[in-house]
Order: C-alpha cells, then structure tokens, then sequence
C-alpha cells in the first residue's frame, strides 16, 4: 500500500504545524474533560477502582459483533505512522536558538507519547550520535566503564532513553547521578536527552536534574486529535471517509467530505482519557475502527490498491472504547508495585523486577502471568514487560489512589 498521503491544504498544514508544538516542561496543559462527562468520569473512574458492574447497554446503531475488524494494511491506511520530520525540525531550530541552555536539551514524554521516535528522527536529520543505554549489571555496577567510553568528537549525541540508565535500587542510581553532573558540566558535549515523564519524576527527587531547555510535546485537545486524525490518513487521492459512532451512528470525524457533526464531543472524551498524549490517543483510535462485513471481505489478502479501496470512500465504524482492565482498588500490594515498577523504568524484565522489587521471583511470575492475562501488562521483544496502552488510565488511577508517585502527565 502506498503510505504517502496526499498534499494536505494550506489550512490542514497549518493545523499539523500548530498542534505538533514543542514547550518547556512547565507549560504543559492537560486538555479539558468535556463539563457534561465530568461526573459520568469520576463514577467511570470509582466504579473501576471499587466494584465491577455494568451499564445496560442501548440498542446500537451497528451492532459490534456485526461489523468485523480491519486487517493491518487497511488500518496502516486510515492510521498511518506519525511523521516526525516537522517536530524535529522544531527541536532542532530550538536548540539553535537558545543559547541559554547551553549544550544540553531533555526532551520528556508520557508513555507512548513518541517522544523517542521524535528524537530518532532528529538525530537522523542532525547526524547525531545515538547512544544506546548500559546493561542492568553496569549499572549495578556503577557503570564507570560506560560512561569513560563516552564518544568524543564534535558530533552532537543522543541518550534517547534515560530511564534506562538507572535501577530503583540501592547500587542503581549512582551511574545516573554521575552521568548528569558531566552532562551539565560540560563534560560531555552537546547532546540531546530522552526521558520517560515517569523516570523523570523519580529522578527528579535523588538526582540534580537539568532545569533549562527541558522540552515536552504540547497535549492535544478534541480538535487537535481531529486534525491529527485526518493527516494520519495515508491513502492515495482518498474519496470521503467517515468515522461513524457505531453505538450511536453520529459522525465523529469527516476526512474531505463534511464537517464533523457531533464529534467533537467525543474526540474530546478521547483527548481527555489519554490526558493529551497524542501517540496514546492514536492507539485507543485504531483499536476501535471497525467495517461492515462487505468492506472486510477478503481484506487479509489485499494488496495495496485493495487496501486504498477498502479504506477509501467508505463509512468506518467506531467500536465501543476499549474496556480497561479492572484494577481495583483492592489489588495486593505486590501487582501494585509492580505496576509502579514497570512504569518508572518503561518497563522491566522478569528478572529485574525480581531483584528490585521485596518479592521472590516466583511470586514475580505469578503476578505478571495475572495481570497478563487481565490484558493490564504484556510482554515486549526486547523482553521488557510494560504496561498495555488500554490499561494505561486504570494503571494510573490505581496509583494515585493507593498514594504512589505520578509523573506530571
């Protein structure tokens, strides 16, 4: 299938331009949650913490087991990869601009927020230097031999991940301490940091964190996630599409046809359940695009120009946002730091956590296996377990309610 989308117009482009803004850390506003959902939120909210009920449900416009889902091609077409070309231009104009900073910018980011393919695509246009980070017994081990190694030439580098240079452990922070000090020294040329906005709240209490020329992408309100919708629409010369509510048949969003009718609402709704993070957004907004059982028809097979037809000029159904595990407020203390754990870290392996966490290894197994199959964790390639994208929220909610550090996210 061809990715490219077509030449967006003057204002689309300017849409794109002002939603993808890169601010300092301080500046980041959570979108609104739209007045007329607050309450229904909050009950949402303590109900998952606190029971396990359910609402009846209304006869639906489309009813979900009718419609079927779409195969990856199809779902590459209506929700195709972010282009990070525009931010990271941005980030380096930044850099060239302020000369306050000095040689250092950290870039912070929520999980799944694309923050790091951001900095990838940076480094990619700036010929920087990637570094990749010290394994976990290096960093035990105070990671001396990782830090002398550090390149020295003129070249700018890249640390795309700091949460991965450290361990909440007794011997796991020494590295990282000794790390920024050379970075805001000076002693290390100029560079670039990554990090997880839930590292960086650990961090920021056992470690002196850089305080100038910390940057975060800007969160995305409902018409920001509209406008992001339709630049993510990577078909060939598309007819119009529309993404239709498929409890309620109303529109949500119209791509070159009319305008959004009812949607802003939920899109709204959207923003707010992943707190303006636009990478977790594009996520929850793919999982839930469905088709009529014509439109899916031999779809598996498709080869590109199936695919541009089966997504072009056609009406794409909205299933019901995916349900969040029930994390309850009851769960035992062992899933909850867990939890917590995978989350400082962006993710672990089984075996670290056993080493950072006051449990043995076989109670590890145990809850990781449980909380898998709750669909609240899953497993990684690189064998890190992290926390699924639709679990993200109740993850979170669970936290604050048993009192954990929050990233400010």
């Amino acid at each position: 299938m061809t990715r490219q989308k077509p030449d967006p117009s003057p204002r689309d482009a300017q849409d794109e331009a002002a939603r993808w803004e890169l601010v300092p850390l301080t500046d980041y506003s959570l979108p609104p949650t739209p007045a007329a959902s607050a309450a229904r939120a909050r009950w949402t909210s303590l109900r998952r913490l606190f029971a396990r009920g359910s609402e009846p449900a209304e006869t639906p416009a489309r009813a979900e087991a009718d419609l079927r889902g779409l195969p990856e091609p199809v779902l590459d077409a209506l929700v195709a990869p972010v282009d990070w070309s525009g931010p990271a231009e941005a980030l380096q104009q930044r850099r060239e601009q302020d000369d306050a900073a000095g040689a250092l910018t950290c870039v912070v980011g929520p999980p799944r927020s694309g923050h790091v393919a951001l900095l990838h695509r940076w480094a990619s246009a700036a010929g920087a230097r990637v570094l990749e980070p010290p394994g976990a017994d290096e960093i035990l081990a105070g990671g001396r031999t990782w830090l002398d190694a550090w390149p020295e030439d003129d070249r700018p580098w890249l640390l795309p991940r700091l949460e991965h240079c450290w361990l909440r452990h007794a011997a796991g922070l020494a590295l990282v301490r000794e790390l920024l000090e050379r970075v805001q020294a000076g002693r290390l040329g100029p560079g670039v940091i990554g990090c997880d906005s839930w590292a960086w709240a650990y961090l920021r209490r056992v470690a002196a964190l850089p305080t100038q020329c910390v940057l975060t992408l800007q969160a995305f309100d409902g018409p920001g996630l509209a406008a992001l919708f339709r630049n993510l629409l990577a078909l060939d010369n598309p007819r119009p599409v529309q993404f239709r509510n498929a409890q309620t048949g109303k529109l949500v969003l119209a791509v070159d046809g009319e305008d959004d009718g009812d949607g802003g609402a939920e899109l709204q709704h959207l923003a707010a359940r992943a707190r303006g993070n636009a990478g977790l957004a594009r996520l929850l907004w793919r999982r839930r695009l469905r088709a009529e059982p014509d439109s899916a028809e031999g779809a598996d097979e498709a080869d590109a120009a199936t695919a541009d037809d089966e997504a072009s000029g056609a009406t794409i159904w909205l299933a019901a946002p995916p349900t969040a595990p029930a994390l309850t407020a009851d769960l035992d203390e062992a899933a909850a730091l867990l939890l917590h754990a995978l989350l400082l870290h962006n993710g672990l392996s089984a075996a670290l956590l056993a080493e950072l966490l006051p449990l043995p290894p076989y109670r590890v197994q145990m809850r990781l296996q449980w909380l898998a199959a709750l669909g609240a964790v899953v497993a990684g390639a690189d064998g890190r377990w992290r926390i699924h994208a639709v679990a993200y929220s109740a993850a979170r909610d669970l936290l604050r309610a048993q009192g954990f550090l929050l990233d400010d996210f």
